[in-house]
C-alpha cells in the first residue's frame, strides 16, 4: 500500500524531532510523539532471522521489506559501530562536537556538499515501501546501539571509550547521507576547470596567445581518438605500428607495446559519438576574469575534503573490471570479476552481508554498509561498478558586484546570493557559525577577490540524489538486462555499471544526468555566470554510453574512457592507460581459462603502468650500442623484464633491477623533453612518474607525463595532434639514450657498477584508520599493513556463470567483516581474517543459498521487529 498524505506529514514530523536528538540524530520510530503529535500505533511484531556463515558474513532472512532491513542495520552496528558512528559524522559534518577543534574545518566542507532540506524533501516523497528500507535499517542500528549502551561492559567498541563519546542513534535521514556523502558526493561532485582556467593562464603568459594555447590544447585535450574506451571505438582498438621498433617478438608477452596490439572488430550500443561537447571552435577563454593561485588552494583542500586527494586532475580514478562471456572462456563459462578502488582502511571499506525475502536475494559487498549490494548476485545476473567518467558538472565565474560582495551578475543584473548558516558545534568550545552561499547556478565553493570574482558549481544531480539511489536499491531485484536497464535509467549520478548473466549475456551501461551545454562553451574551463552560458536541457537517456554483448566477447574498464567522443573537463583519457594492461593480456589468446582470467588480478595489480610505451623505444635508441656499454646492459634489462614489480619470498626490495631502471629513466626523459617548452609552474604538475615512494591511499596509474611523452613519439601519429614540437627538432633516440644514460650515471653513483644491485625498496600495502575523508574510524594504533603494494581492488569478487547454468561467487574484502574491538582490547575473530586470502590472490566463497548458509553455519539469530 501507498503511504497517504497524513502519513508522510506525521513521519517528516517525528524525523524532524529526531534529528534534534543525540547531537542531531534521533532514534527512529521509537519515539513517542513529535511535536504534540502521537506516532502511528506500532504495527504487529515480526521476526526476521540472521544467519552468519565461517568468515562472519551475516544473512538476513524477513518476509518484509522492513524486516530485511531492519537486519540489515542491526548487524552493521554489530560489525562495524564505531566505523559508522564516524562515516555518519563526516558526512554530516557533526565530528567536532566529539573530536573538538581540529575537526572544524572538515566538518565546514561536509556542510557545503549537501542541503539537508533537499535530501528530506525527497525522502518525504517516497512511497512506504521505499521509506521502509532508511526507517527499517534505522530501527535495526538502533536496536543495537540500545543493547550495547545497555551492556557497555561487554559490547561497547573500545574506540568509544577511548574518545570519551558514545555512539548515537539514527534516522532514515541518516542512513541516505551515508549513501549521499560517500558515494554521490565522493564521486560525481568533480571538477577540472579552474584548475584548467590556471594553466591556460600560465601557458598563454609564459608563450603568448597563440602558442600558449597551442600548448594547452596539446597538453589538455578533449579527445585522444587512440584511448581505450569501454564501449569499444568502431573497428575496435586501434594501436599504432612504429617502424623504429627492434625484435618485438623477444620480449616477454607481459610487455607486448601498443605498437603491436593486433586490430579487432567490436560491436557497440552508443550515441556517444553525439555528445562531443567541445571542439577547435570553442577554445577561447570567452571572457573569463584570470585565476589567483588563492582560489587553487581553497578548490584543492576542499577537493581534498571531498575525496581525500586533490591533484589537477581532480576526478576520481580507482576501480577496474573485466568480463569474460563464453567465447572468450575454454570452458564456456561467463565471469564477472570486479576490483572497486576506494583505498585501503581499516576496517574494510566495504562490508558484506545477504538479503533474502520480500523480493531481494543477493549476496555480496557494499562500501559502508550502503542500503544496497553494489557487487554481488542475485543468482540470474551479476552486477558490479567503477568510478563515473561523465561530466554532469560544470562551475561558473560569478561576477561580484564591487558594491555587495554577496550579489553577482546574472541576465543583466546583480541578484543576491542565497544563504543558509549551518551550526558546527565543538567540544569544548563556542558553537560556529558557516554561513553557506548559493547562486543559481549551485553552492559557492571559492571566492576569488582579487578578480572580483567567485565559483559556483552546477550539478545535474542536484535533487536527484535519492531517486538514484533507490535505482541501485532496485537494481538487486533484476533478473535480465532489460529490467536492470531501467534502474539504470533512474540514476543521475555519474557511475559505471557492469552487468553478466546466467545466459552468457554482458554488458555495460554509463548513466547520469547528462546536460545539454551551449555552443558557445569550452568544457575545459569554467562558463560564464552571466546568463550567457546556461544549459539547455538535458540528453536523455539513450544517449549515455552502453553496449551489449560486444563481438569480442569481453568488456574491461580501469577508469579508462567510456565510450568514443564522451569528453569531459578533467579526463585527458590517452591511449597511455593502465587498461591495457588487461586488454593486452586478454587478447593474447583466442579463449582464456577460468584461472587465467583470474590471474589477471594479480598481473595488473604488480604492473609497471608506464613501461609498455617506453621499452621498446629504449630498445631501439640503444641498439646501435656495443653490447659491453652499460647503457645496452640498461636497455637489454628492460627489454627481458616481465614488467612486473613483486618481490618474491616478500623480500625488502623489488626483484628486478629493471624496475629501479624504470623509475630513474622515466622522471630524466620527462624533463629533457618538457623542461624547456613548460614555465616551472606547469612543469610542476608533470613530475610524478606514477610510482608510489610510500604507503599510497588509493590507486597508481601512469605518469600524467607519460601521456605527453608517448604522443610526442608517436608524432604524426599521435591520436592527439602535436602542433607543438616538442623535441624542438631534436633527435628522439638521442634523447631517449642521453636520458638512459644520465639515469645509468646516477645509479651507479647509487648502488655501484654491478647492475643486479639496483634494487628499488618494496612499498608496503597499508590499511589506514582514518577514511578517506580524514576522520577516524579506527584507533591510530590499529594501522594494518601487508608486504608489498597491490595496485588492485579494496575488495575483488568473482561471479561465474557456468554454462551448465550454475552460480557460484567468491570474494576478499580485507581486513575482515568485523572491526569489532571489546572494552577490554580484544578483537573479534573475523577483524583481519581475510588478510591472508587478500596478499596470497585468494578469496572466499560466498554462500548464495540458504542451504549453502546452513551448510557453512558459525551462528544463527531470530529478532522482532
Amino acid at each position: 500500500m501507498k503511504r497517504t498524505h497524513v502519513r508522510r506529514a506525521l513521519t517528516l514530523a517525528v524525523l524532524s524531532a529526531l534529528m534534534a536528538m543525540s547531537a542531531g540524530c534521533g532514534g527512529g520510530s521509537s519515539a513517542a510523539q513529535t511535536n504534540g503529535v502521537p506516532a502511528p500505533p506500532p504495527a504487529a511484531e515480526k521476526s526476521l532471522t540472521i544467519k552468519r556463515d565461517s568468515y562472519g558474513v551475516p544473512h538476513i532472512y524477513a518476509d518484509t521489506v522492513r524486516g530485511i532491513f531492519h537486519g540489515y542495520g542491526y548487524v552493521v552496528a554489530e560489525d562495524r559501530l564505531f566505523q559508522m558512528e564516524m562515516a555518519k559524522r563526516a558526512v554530516l559534518g557533526t565530528a567536532a562536537e566529539v573530536l573538538g577543534a581540529a575537526y572544524v574545518s572538515l566538518d565546514t566542507s561536509a556542510r557545503q556538499l549537501s542541503d539537508p532540506a533537499s535530501i528530506k524533501a525527497q525522502l518525504a516523497k517516497l512511497s512506504a515501501e521505499d521509506m521502509d528500507i532508511f526507517d527499517g535499517y534505522a530501527d535495526g542500528f538502533n536496536a543495537r546501539v540500545k543493547e550495547v549502551l545497555a551492556d557497555r561492559q561487554h559490547l561497547l567498541p573500545k574506540q568509544f571509550a577511548d574518545a570519551g563519546f558514545d555512539p548515537t542513534l539514527w534516522t532514515g535521514y541518516d542512513v541516505a547521507m551515508i549513501w549521499v556523502g560517500t558515494m554521490a558526493n565522493r564521486f560525481s561532485n568533480s571538477s577540472s576547470e579552474i584548475s584548467n582556467l590556471q594553466l591556460l593562464t600560465q601557458l598563454k603568459t609564459a608563450k603568448g596567445d597563440t602558442v600558449g594555447k597551442q600548448m594547452f590544447d596539446q597538453i589538455r585535450w578533449l579527445e585522444d581518438t587512440k584511448s581505450p574506451t569501454t564501449v569499444p571505438r568502431p573497428g575496435g582498438y586501434t594501436n599504432v605500428e612504429v617502424a623504429a621498433l627492434s625484435k618485438p617478438s623477444t620480449r616477454p608477452p607481459a610487455l607486448a607495446s601498443l605498437h603491436e596490439g593486433k586490430k579487432h572488430v567490436q560491436s557497440a550500443t552508443t550515441n556517444a559519438h553525439a555528445l562531443v561537447k567541445g571542439g577547435v571552435a570553442r577554445q577561447q577563454m570567452n571572457g573569463l576574469a584570470p585565476v589567483s593561485d588563492s582560489v587553487l588552494v581553497a578548490e584543492s583542500n576542499l577537493a581534498a575534503a571531498w575525496r581525500g586527494t586533490a591533484t589537477p586532475e581532480q576526478r576520481p580514478k580507482a576501480s577496474n573490471l573485466w568480463i569474460v562471456s563464453g567465447k572468450k572462456t575454454t570452458d564456456g563459462s561467463t565471469m564477472l570479476i570486479n576490483g572497486p578502488q576506494f583505498g585501503w582502511f581499516n576496517p574494510s571499506y566495504v562490508y558484506g552481508v545477504g538479503l533474502h525475502g520480500a523480493g531481494y536475494d543477493v549476496t555480496g559487498n557494499t562500501p559502508f554498509a550502503h542500503p544496497v549490494v553494489l557487487f554481488g548476485t542475485n543468482g540470474s545476473i551479476s552486477c558490479g561498478a567503477t568510478a563515473g567518467p561523465l561530466d554532469v558538472n560544470d562551475v561558473y565565474q560569478e561576477q561580484i558586484n564591487p558594491a555587495n560582495p554577496n550579489e553577482y551578475y546574472f541576465k543583466g543584473a546583480y541578484q543576491p546570493m542565497k544563504k543558509r548558516t549551518e551550526v558546527i558545534k565543538v567540544k569544548g568550545e563556542a558553537d560556529r557559525n558557516v554561513d553557506v552561499y548559493s547562486t543559481v547556478h549551485g553552492t559557492v565553493t571559492s571566492v576569488d577577490a582579487a578578480n572580483g570574482t567567485a565559483y559556483s558549481m552546477r550539478r545535474s544531480w542536484d535533487g536527484f540524489e535519492i531517486e538514484s539511489l533507490l535505482g541501485w536499491i532496485h537494481s538487486m531485484q533484476a533478473k535480465n538486462w532489460d529490467d536492470w536497464l531501467a534502474q539504470a535509467a533512474r540514476v543521475a549520478i555519474t557511475i559505471n555499471w557492469y552487468y553478466a548473466d546466467a545466459k552468457g549475456n554482458i554488458g555495460y551501461v554509463s548513466p547520469g544526468r547528462l546536460p545539454i551545454r551551449p555552443q558557445n562553451q569550452d568544457v575545459r574551463l569554467p562558463a560564464l555566470g552571466d546568463g550567457t552560458m546556461e544549459w539547455q536541457g538535458f540528453r536523455p537517456f539513450s544517449d549515455v554510453p552502453k553496449t551489449y554483448n560486444p563481438s569480442q566477447g569481453y568488456i574491461v574498464n580501469w577508469n579508462n574512457q567510456s565510450a568514443p567522443g564522451m569528453q569531459t573537463d578533467g579526463g585527458n583519457y590517452s591511449i597511455v592507460d593502465r587498461v591495457n594492461e588487461f586488454i593486452f593480456r586478454i587478447e593474447a589468446k583466442p579463449k582464456l581459462t577460468p584461472d587465467e582470467v583470474w590471474k589477471l588480478n594479480r598481473d595488473a595489480s604488480f604492473a609497471d603502468t608506464n613501461a609498455r610505451y617506453f621499452v621498446p623505444y629504449i630498445v631501439a635508441a640503444t641498439s646501435a650500442l656495443s653490447p659491453s656499454d652499460p647503457v645496452r646492459q640498461a636497455a637489454q634489462l628492460l627489454s627481458d623484464w616481465s614488467g612486473q614489480n613483486t618481490n618474491p619470498g616478500k623480500g625488502q626490495n623489488y626483484a628486478e633491477p629493471a624496475a629501479t631502471i624504470m623509475r630513474a629513466w622515466l622522471p630524466l626523459m620527462y624533463n629533457k623533453l618538457l623542461a624547456d617548452d613548460l614555465p616551472p609552474s606547469v612543469m610542476s604538475r608533470y613530475t610524478s612518474a606514477g610510482y608510489p615512494t610510500s604507503a599510497p591511499g588509493g590507486s597508481i596509474s601512469p605518469g600524467g607525463a607519460s601521456k605527453l611523452l608517448y604522443n610526442a613519439l608517436l608524432g604524426s601519429k599521435a591520436g592527439v595532434p602535436q602542433t607543438v614540437d616538442f623535441f624542438n627538432g631534436a633527435d628522439k633516440n638521442a634523447m631517449i639514450r642521453d636520458a638512459l644514460t644520465q639515469a645509468v650515471g646516477n645509479l651507479t653513483t647509487k648502488f655501484g657498477s654491478d647492475m643486479s644491485t639496483w634494487l628499488t625498496p618494496v612499498v608496503p600495502h597499508r590499511f589506514a584508520t582514518k577514511n578517506f575523508l580524514g576522520y577516524p574510524q579506527a584507533n591510530a594504533d590499529e594501522v594494518l599493513e601487508l608486504t608489498t603494494y597491490m595496485n588492485r581492488g579494496t575488495q575483488n569478487d568473482k561471479v561465474v556463470f557456468s554454462s551448465g547454468g550454475a552460480t557460484s561467487m567468491c570474494t576478499v574484502a580485507p581486513p575482515g567483516q568485523s572491526g569489532f574491538v571489546a572494552p577490554d582490547g580484544k578483537r573479534s575473530k573475523h577483524y583481519d581474517d581475510q588478510l591472508d586470502l587478500y596478499e596470497k590472490f585468494d578469496c572466499k566463497s560466498e554462500w548464495l543459498t540458504r542451504s549453502e548458509v546452513e551448510a557453512n553455519l558459525e551462528s544463527s539469530k531470530t529478532l522482532r521487529y
